[in-house]
């Protein structure tokens, strides 16, 4: 059979027959139009408590928030809140999103480079209480707002920190990136901080990478926090509560791949932080929660051979499954025929960039099939675009195997009307 979904513990093969969650694959496409996406709630549940009960043996204040851009789906924050993570936003849409899934505001967090007047004054008015900030105008501007609320606002600054140039060079987010501040100018936001009497400066956060899956790195950065923030609180006399991890890691799927032990990296957390009994420790991931949570339903449209390569074309293409450099989209038959000519998966759109995969499948496919393809849950519905084709629906499998429509596609009729709309 294939390798590959020994990976997936919710594959399965029975017959040559494909289930998911141990649903038959008939069942679920039956009365679907293709393509369309499926957001498998008992895997993200799983994913979920496996990241919360790994990291939580080592680390005593534990702090989980979903990272909202990863895939903003109302369905997806809901089921976030009900298993007690936060959320993490970095815009006043998502703020309201996770306003709507009924998420506190004590229990949201708020990054960005360059938050509006707009932004912040929504997030404090409604007394947020994880406030990233990143500029000492943006300092300015919080403090500002706070003092016409009368209340004093917590911080955290997001810093770049002191790495190897070595482990810079693997970094998707490196040191002269636009996101976060230098560790060294970080220190003059938190002098600032500490003067104000409407800042209240609680903490360090960081994210610079994403599909991380280096203990190694941990290692390193830890080592850097640690010290960094034992040095503020002495010079500054300040006292510091909460480091903020960010997110970055990568989808549970490829980190058991790789051997990467969630456990390991908690016991790294409270080895490498002094006074971790007193420190509140924040991940924000959202890659790793929801990546492989989602699968799409796709149809074979066409096949063809071209300079010694077999393609096949489905109905879903780049415009939401987004091309990006650490996407990880596998395709699997909904019926194994037997093994074949390797084939080139692509989509149905006039770019060369919508491909699948630069691997090419060795199952026997035929137009009309239909496939599935794998951790499409990340940036892709949260990024995706009418470009060229209607958005496809979006459906809830449950535990006990029933589907539930939660987006339907785009109209096209519709769209044909917006594009017209002062026509």
């Amino acid at each position: 059979m294939l390798d590959i979904i020994e990976n997936y513990p919710y594959l399965c093969y029975e017959d040559d027959k494909l289930q998911i969650q141990q649903k038959e694959i008939e069942a679920i496409v039956e009365n679907k139009a293709s393509p369309f996406f499926l957001f498998l709630l008992q895997r993200f549940q799983e994913n979920v408590l496996e990241i919360k009960s790994k990291l939580g043996k080592h680390i005593p204040d534990l702090f989980i928030s979903y990272a909202a851009k990863a895939n903003y789906l109302g369905r997806i924050l809901q089921e976030s809140h009900k298993l007690d993570l936060g959320i993490e936003a970095m815009s006043l849409f998502e703020l309201k999103l996770a306003e709507k899934a009924g998420v506190p505001f004590n229990k949201i967090v708020l990054n960005g480079p360059a938050k509006t007047f707009d932004e912040l004054s929504y997030a404090i008015t409604n007394k947020i209480s994880h406030l990233n900030v990143e500029s000492l105008n943006e300092i300015k501007q919080v403090e500002k707002i706070a003092e016409n609320q009368e209340l004093v606002q917590k911080i955290t600054v997001r810093i770049h920190p002191k790495l190897k140039d070595t482990t810079e060079r693997k970094l998707l987010i490196k040191k002269n990136s636009k996101l976060g501040i230098d560790y060294y100018r970080g220190i003059k936001l938190f002098e600032y901080a500490k003067k104000s009497p409407h800042l209240d400066p609680i903490g360090v956060h960081t994210h610079v990478g994403t599909n991380l899956t280096s203990h190694e790195f941990y290692d390193e950065l830890l080592g850097f926090l640690n010290e960094y923030v034992t040095d503020l609180e002495d010079k500054l006399a300040i006292s510091l509560s909460e480091i903020n991890l960010g997110g970055g890691l990568a989808s549970r799927s490829t980190l058991e791949k790789e051997g990467f032990q969630l456990e390991k990296l908690g016991e790294q957390v409270s080895t490498k932080m002094d006074d971790i009994e007193n420190k509140k420790i924040i991940f924000e991931p959202g890659r790793y929660l929801i990546e492989d949570s989602f699968v799409a339903i796709t149809k074979v449209l066409r096949t063809k051979k071209s300079w010694g390569r077999k393609w096949a074309f489905i109905d879903v293409g780049a415009n939401t499954l987004i091309p990006m450099r650490y996407s990880h989209y596998s395709v699997v038959p909904t019926i194994f025929k037997g093994k074949g000519h390797y084939t080139n998966i692509g989509g149905p759109l006039c770019l060369p960039v919508d491909i699948l995969s630069d691997e090419a499948v060795n199952f026997e496919i035929e137009e009309g099939d239909l496939l599935v393809v794998l951790n499409c849950g990340a940036y892709t519905i949260s990024m995706s675009e009418q470009f060229g084709y209607p958005r496809p629906a979006i459906y809830q499998l449950t535990k006990k195997g029933l589907t539930e429509l939660i987006k339907p596609a785009d109209d096209m009729n519709q769209m044909i009307n917006d594009s017209f709309y002062l026509s």
